[in-house]
């Protein structure tokens, strides 16, 4: 049997560092001026010739649920099959991809194609790598039951991304349909609820979601879905989920232009949007630290 994409990432060794994007809801705009601001991509996207080894993940909301756009969609999957050696591109479904499928399989009318739909599909639902979990929204305790399981099977965590798809999208009952679905990739309506809830064992909920995240070897997420004020929010929910670090990497992205984040293998985190840009005194000194740190200089 041939190995999957998320095998082959976890059998080589990894560059150092990741790009994270998040929530970019159709910008292709957003998206492109990231990648060449660290030196990636040229202005159209296309990978720069000699581009260091780096990662890009995307945590969920690459497309609008209304009005998916094929241009941003068929960006991706360019971006995703031709990605140079010792690069990656991970695509990570939020709830508006979820929503695009629901709304088809409620019989809306599309103009993606069965092959779009298709390319959707199989993306990934979760990605973890250097004590970081990387998913659209919120980790919850089913989420975390789930992984745990595959580690006490002895296996790689991302193996729960072949696993999910089975029982997301096959099978007479697929789960993206329901509410429950949607949780799994963090769609937490009531997020701060929901962690200061008290199971039938008297412990929080937020407790027993950082003792399973250690428990797994997760010290961090990032994570996007629930917009902030322009800019990056770090350690949120400090107080609700103690002993994690929960980075939220949504600054809405399509309204202020661009926004992402770096993040090195010991978890060192470097927000990228128009505020850190400003205090580094514009675009071009930005770009030549951002290049630095990178070793794209």
């Amino acid at each position: 049997m041939g190995q999957t994409r998320t095998d082959t990432l976890e059998r080589t060794e990894r560059p150092a560092y990741t790009l994270v994007l998040s929530d970019t809801d159709n910008d292709l705009e957003a998206v492109q001026y990231v990648l060449w601001l660290v030196g990636l991509c040229d202005r159209r996207g296309r990978w720069r010739r000699g581009a260091r080894p780096l990662h890009v993940v995307h945590t969920g909301d690459w497309l609008n649920k209304f009005n998916p756009n094929l241009e941003v969609l068929e960006f991706f999957q360019r971006l995703q099959s031709s990605a140079p050696e010792g690069c990656s591109v991970v695509l990570l479904v939020g709830n508006h991809e979820v929503e695009i499928l629901q709304r088809v399989a409620a019989g809306i009318r599309t103009r993606l194609s069965k092959a779009h739909l298709e390319f959707i599909r199989k993306q990934d639902v979760i990605h973890v790598a250097d004590n970081i979990l990387y998913l659209h929204g919120y980790p919850t305790i089913n989420l975390l039951s789930l992984l745990f399981q595959i580690k006490q099977e002895e296996q790689a965590l991302n193996l729960f991304n072949q696993r999910f798809r089975k029982a997301f999208y096959g099978g007479r009952y697929p789960l993206f349909k329901e509410r429950e679905g949607l949780e799994m990739i963090g769609d937490i309506r009531h997020v701060n609820q929901y962690y200061m809830r008290t199971g039938v064992d008297g412990e929080r909920y937020g407790v027993r979601v950082s003792r399973l995240l250690h428990r797994l070897g997760i010290d961090t997420v990032i994570h996007g879905h629930r917009p902030n004020m322009l800019i990056q929010l770090d350690h949120e929910l400090g107080d609700e989920i103690p002993g994690i670090r929960i980075v939220n990497n949504d600054n809405k992205a399509s309204i202020t232009g661009f926004g992402a984040a770096v993040v090195d293998t010991r978890g060192m985190v470097r927000f990228i949007n128009p505020k850190a840009m400003q205090v580094l005194g514009g675009e071009k000194a930005f770009r030549k630290q951002i290049g630095r740190v990178l070793g794209m200089q």
